[in-house]
């Protein structure tokens, strides 16, 4: 493989992840409400603050 496709390639591979990394950075974590519903992650953190 030419040496200016592996350039472009990686580079590619590059953008592709920062921009993963970027949206997942300033996307909101909507897997745990962070009241008291009695999921796992609530009952974990009240135990942890113990």
């Amino acid at each position: 493989m030419p040496p200016e496709i592996q350039t472009i390639a990686a580079l590619v591979i590059v953008a592709v992840a920062a921009t993963w990394l970027i949206v997942r950075f300033f996307r909101k974590d909507k897997s745990a409400c962070g009241h008291d519903c009695g999921c796992p992650s609530v009952s974990i953190k009240a135990k942890l603050k113990r």
